[in-house]
């Protein structure tokens, strides 16, 4: 019974989500698609203290609320991190699944994928810790990367992450350094500072690089 009053929430309120405006300026952000992000993930079976692995289907519909609500890619993850965190519960996304979605959503830009390297991606783990050694998010790549960010070259190890999350701030990172000319330090975090704009900051810098991330979005 509880399943189902929350898939009927969540069923009533993306109506109201592909109203939203459409125009930059009028992004609204995780705080305002929170509510609908978290009434469909009440509709997955996801039991307390197991890691539930996310169907492709199951993965393109939670990007699905994310277009309608034009977050992007780490809005989403607050969103998901909230809710699960609250329920002792914990997601995995694959990285198959996830690019599977690319044939009916753009996941962002080349700024987007240089912090998300969706293309290297095995699998994302989001939520409580429920073993020792886990991380609010954990993301495996298939191999060793590094990718530009403006702010320097972004050298990623294949398991980084963050290892504490709260609203719009992903703090405490792992497995990230960012290399410029001699300089070389661990990047420190992102801030999530305006919806659909984030802050990422490096240790050692006194200043954030602050960018537009740009939002998920259906293909025409």
């Amino acid at each position: 019974m509880r399943r189902l009053l929350a898939l009927a929430l969540a069923l009533a309120l993306i109506p109201l989500a592909r109203a939203l405006p459409q125009t930059s300026a009028e992004l609204r952000g995780a705080d305002a698609a929170f509510s609908t992000v978290s009434a469909y993930l009440d509709t997955l079976p996801i039991a307390k203290n197991r890691l539930y692995v996310l169907t492709v289907s199951e993965t393109e519909s939670l990007i699905d609320v994310a277009a309608q609500y034009r977050i992007n890619v780490f809005e989403l993850i607050d969103c998901a991190y909230r809710h699960l965190s609250t329920r002792y519960q914990r997601v995995m996304i694959t990285g198959d699944a996830l690019r599977a979605t690319r044939e009916r959503y753009d996941l962002g830009d080349d700024r987007v994928l240089a912090i998300l390297p969706i293309d290297s991606l095995v699998s994302l783990q989001v939520g409580s810790q429920i073993v020792s050694g886990q991380n609010p998010l954990d993301i495996v790549l298939s191999a060793e990367l590094e990718k530009y960010i403006e702010i320097g070259t972004a050298q990623y190890k294949t398991h980084f992450g963050f290892k504490r999350l709260g609203p719009l701030l992903f703090d405490d990172s792992y497995g990230i350094t960012v290399r410029k000319l001699l300089f070389s330090a661990p990047l420190d975090r992102l801030e999530l500072y305006a919806p659909g704009k984030g802050a990422v900051y490096v240790q050692g810098l006194s200043k954030p690089k602050r960018w537009n991330l740009r939002t998920i979005k259906r293909k025409a």
